[in-house]
Formats: C-alpha cells, sequence, structure tokens
C-alpha cells in the first residue's frame, strides 16, 4: 500500500468559489482543525486557499495575506456559508468505501 499516495486522497479536496470576480478555494476543515473553527473568521484562516494551497487569510496584517478582520462582513459570511455546505454535505466520491 502506498501511504503517501492514500493521505493525499484523503486530505480534504479544495473546491473553486468565485468572490468579487476572483477564483479562491475552499474546503472541508481536517480533523485536527475542525475544532479551531469556532466562528467565520477562525474558518476563514484555515479553510480557504490560493490555486497553489496556500492560505489567503490572518488574523494580522502579514505580507502576502489579507487580514480577515478587514474584510467586507457580508462577502466573509458568505464565503463561510459555502465552507459551512461543504461540510454539511458529502459527495459519493468523498465518501469512503468499506470493504
Amino acid at each position: 500500500m502506498n501511504l503517501q499516495k492514500l493521505k493525499e486522497k484523503l486530505a480534504p479536496k479544495l473546491h473553486p468559489i468565485e468572490v468579487e470576480g476572483e477564483t479562491i478555494y475552499i474546503h472541508r476543515p481536517t480533523s485536527r482543525d475542525f475544532e479551531k473553527c469556532t466562528n467565520a473568521s477562525s474558518t476563514l484562516i484555515i479553510c480557504v486557499k490560493d490555486e497553489n494551497g496556500d492560505p489567503i487569510f490572518s488574523e494580522e496584517d502579514i505580507e502576502g495575506r489579507i487580514n480577515v478582520n478587514s474584510i467586507d462582513f457580508v462577502i466573509q459570511t458568505k464565503i463561510y456559508n459555502d465552507i459551512f455546505e461543504l461540510i454539511s454535505k458529502s459527495d459519493r466520491t468523498d465518501e469512503v468505501e468499506k470493504k
């Protein structure tokens, strides 16, 4: 068994969404990060990535990232709701086959 290949398959998948004409990528949190997703800000920091899988948001002003507290609340809420919808549903391709 190739554990690295299995690990990649079990990692949360990136799902593109469009925000203000730009594509960003959201994913479900890992089981390790799930308890850290206590509000919209922390969830965006953990679950929003760029096309390379790198975080977009941070809690403070960091070069190369956007301070999550500086974005429009309505946009923040829309992204959060999209992430929550991913958490709430599962696709057939996301289910682990039992043998």
